[in-house]
């Protein structure tokens, strides 16, 4: 079924009206606490769930930046013993008990 274009505007025309006439709904003080009280409830809740990859990625960059600084405190100590030769780096840690 094809309607025409005058149809629909008396179709539209009626719809408009239809809705214009219905009274809007008489909401109870404490039903707008209510909805108020959880829409609070859930901003709080997604706040804290999009803190967390925040804080993971803080705590990722410390720990990276502080193995950076004893692994060059290490290389730099073992280079001063050795006089820059690598090789005595490997035999000294799997050999000597000093770094236990």
């Amino acid at each position: 079924m094809k309607l025409s274009k005058e149809q629909i505007e008396k179709l539209e025309r009626a719809l408009t009206r239809a809705h214009a006439a219905q009274d809007a709904p008489q909401f109870s003080m404490n039903w707008v606490y209510a909805v108020m009280r959880d829409i609070r409830q859930e901003a709080s809740s997604a706040r804290t769930t999009m803190e967390v990859p925040r804080l993971m990625w803080r705590a990722a960059t410390v720990v990276v930046f502080l193995s950076m600084v004893v692994v060059g405190s290490v290389l730099a100590w073992n280079a001063d013993i050795r006089k820059g030769s690598f090789g005595g780096l490997f035999t000294e840690t799997t050999l000597g008990p000093g770094l236990l």
